[in-house]
């Protein structure tokens, strides 16, 4: 059974406590990830610098990982530009937690 996550319990900045489906307590920094984004603020990732944005993660239960809403957008199958969240692979998430 591949990790995922089904609860997130703490967010800080940058680090995310959360339990995962094997039933361990893990946390997710993502300060080491972030610091690559520093001084890129055309990339979308930037914005998760902003404490406040970062704070507004919640937990994805399609795909059971971290999510957040709205800070990018795509293309519709109509055409038309719509908001869009930004998400990481839950089995990358699984490896950077502690």
């Amino acid at each position: 059974m591949l990790p995922r996550i089904t609860k997130v319990l703490e967010v800080e900045p940058y680090k995310i406590k959360c339990l995962w489906s094997t039933g361990e307590y893990k946390t997710v920094d993502f300060s080491d990830f972030l610091k690559d984004y520093q001084d890129k603020p055309s990339f979308v990732f930037h914005k998760l610098l902003d404490k406040s944005v970062f704070k507004t993660v919640r937990l994805d239960e399609v795909g059971k990982t971290l999510c957040w809403d709205n800070l990018t957008t795509m293309k519709d199958y109509d055409g038309s530009i719509k908001p869009a969240p930004i998400d990481f692979c839950p089995d990358v998430l699984y490896s950077w937690a502690t």
